[in-house]
């Protein structure tokens, strides 16, 4: 009872942890006028944040979260006082470990496997069990030819649901009205804690707590209408539960990501730029790239920067970052903006990432 006692009064407001800002940092791209940009989206390929050995190549993906036989009644308690579904944290482990074993299969590095192995059993709670003994997981990793097991050790979240209502201003009939919008809140906190097991080498390479946070926000004319969009209980949990586990997924592999870039289409009355924007549509760069070539060597400096800026682009998208940094430079270098400032800080970090990636990916 002392354990159920400090989770009912445990403080429930975590901050996401959120294991991808590198890829944060390329997506927002600040531009002085919306109207004068337009975007292209790309895939990169971001390092993970630790680096597994490179005997490691397939893993073995289980969960051990699932209480004991006879030591889930804290757990049923907890659900039935706090409201939250009482078999939610089974399914959302479940579906934690998928959306791990979903993400590693879709990254270049490592592959995995689920593991159904009903008789690892941990706590049921935030308390994490001993470490497996290495016989176990050598069996578990001969088993399903593996060359790593990681472990889902721990698993809970906390629903944290809030509505009200909020009072707006529309125009109706050329008319400023007040009317009565009603909004709902529902958070799913997860808590998950990870042990990365290496067979090869018997070492733990990785033992932590991750808190990952999923929202809902929805409105609507009436409170049952603000209701009705929100998912249920359990789907939530199971959600962020696939959310969870796609992120320790970047964690401990290099992953794909989509990120979006911004590029100039307009530049005072210079039709170049809009004829290009054409050529990007259509994905020919090389048609694209001549004109702001052109561009470039125009003695106006904001026409000149701004299409060094579209050439640095160009290069990146053709996976030249160090041709990207330079044209990235020059842009600067012409027309000194926060646009291309920015965009610099971008490339550089993207070539640094490039030795990590080589260390990761073992290229």
């Amino acid at each position: 009872m002392n354990i159920l006692y400090e989770k009912l009064m445990k403080t429930i407001n975590y901050f996401s942890v959120f294991f991808s800002a590198i890829v944060v940092a390329g997506i927002i791209m600040f531009l002085p006028s919306c109207s004068s940009t337009s975007g292209v989206s790309m895939e990169v390929l971001v390092p993970a944040h630790i680096t597994l050995p490179q005997t490691i190549n397939k893993v073995a993906v289980v969960n051990r979260s699932l209480p004991a036989k006879g030591e889930g009644f804290v757990n049923f308690l907890e659900g039935f006082i706090s409201g939250e579904s009482i078999r939610g944290d089974r399914d959302g482990s479940n579906n934690c470990i998928k959306g791990l074993v979903d993400k590693l299969n879709n990254s270049p590095r490592i592959g995995a496997v689920l593991v159904n192995y009903p008789q690892l059993k941990g706590t049921g709670t935030r308390e994490w069990p001993i470490p497996l003994d290495w016989t176990k997981v050598d069996s578990i990793c001969t088993m399903y030819k593996s060359d790593a097991l990681v472990v889902l050790e721990t698993f809970d979240s906390d629903i944290l649901f809030k509505s009200g209502k909020n009072l707006i201003k529309q125009t109706i009939n050329n008319k400023d009205t007040l009317i009565t919008e009603f909004f709902s809140d529902l958070k799913i906190n997860v808590n998950a804690g990870w042990r990365v097991y290496d067979k090869v080498n018997r070492k733990i390479l990785d033992e932590d707590n991750f808190i990952d946070e999923k929202d809902w926000q929805t409105k609507g004319a009436t409170a049952n209408e603000s209701l009705g969009k929100l998912p249920d209980k359990r789907d939530a949990v199971n959600r962020a539960g696939i959310f969870a586990g796609d992120q320790f997924g970047m964690r401990i592999s290099p992953t794909w990501a989509n990120v979006y870039r911004s590029y100039y289409v307009r530049v005072k009355k210079e039709n170049g730029f809009k004829n290009a924007k054409k050529f990007v549509k259509q994905k020919n760069w090389e048609q694209a790239v001549i004109i702001w070539t052109n561009l470039s060597k125009s003695a106006d400096t904001k026409i000149a920067g701004r299409a060094y800026y579209n050439l640095a682009l160009a290069a990146e998208m053709e996976g030249d970052l160090d041709k990207a940094l330079n044209f990235a430079k020059k842009s600067n270098d012409t027309y000194n903006s926060s646009s291309s400032r920015s965009y610099i800080n971008v490339i550089n970090t993207r070539i640094m990432d490039q030795d990590k990636l080589k260390e990761q990916m073992g290229k």
